[in-house]
């Protein structure tokens, strides 16, 4: 299967056009594998870099209080790692593979590459999922408010 081939089906590529794949395809991407179990990033890390999940799910962990917390879980399609490209802090969680996945590495060198109408479709997509995110974030806040006055 060529690269375009798997990418096409993810839900950032939607609005791309077959040119936009195409382009987006030839660039020299870092595809990168790994097992069930690895450990993708790892908190403290401080590598400013951001990740598309292309195929296999993703856990995604906090540790407090010696207890490992599980925040989320990610699919195809999906990003992680953001918030450590954006503010250029440390990482605060543990990303590990759930069982095989395959990525996409993003880095400043990346989007050094990127033509700029293809720049600003991956960047509206990342507001996108941001926003979702915030959106589900809210949702749990006030589900643990109610069970909180009741």
């Amino acid at each position: 299967m060529s690269f375009k081939e798997l990418i096409a089906g993810l839900p950032m590529f939607e609005f791309f056009t077959d040119e936009e794949l195409e382009a987006f395809s030839g660039i020299g991407h870092s595809l990168e594998e790994f097992h069930k179990g690895d450990v993708i990033l790892g908190v403290g890390e401080g590598q400013p870099s951001l990740f598309l999940l292309v195929k296999g799910t993703v856990l995604i962990t906090r540790t407090a209080n010696n207890i490992k917390i599980r925040l989320s879980k990610l699919g195809p399609g999906e990003l992680f790692g953001e918030m450590s490209f954006f503010t250029r802090k440390p990482r605060t969680s543990d990303v590990v593979a759930n069982d095989d996945v395959t990525v996409i590495r993003m880095d400043d060198g990346f989007f050094e590459k990127v033509e700029p109408h293809i720049r600003d479709k991956i960047k509206n997509y990342f507001i996108e999922i941001l926003i979702k995110r915030l959106d589900l974030m809210n949702e749990h806040i006030m589900k643990i408010s109610r069970l909180m006055h009741s």
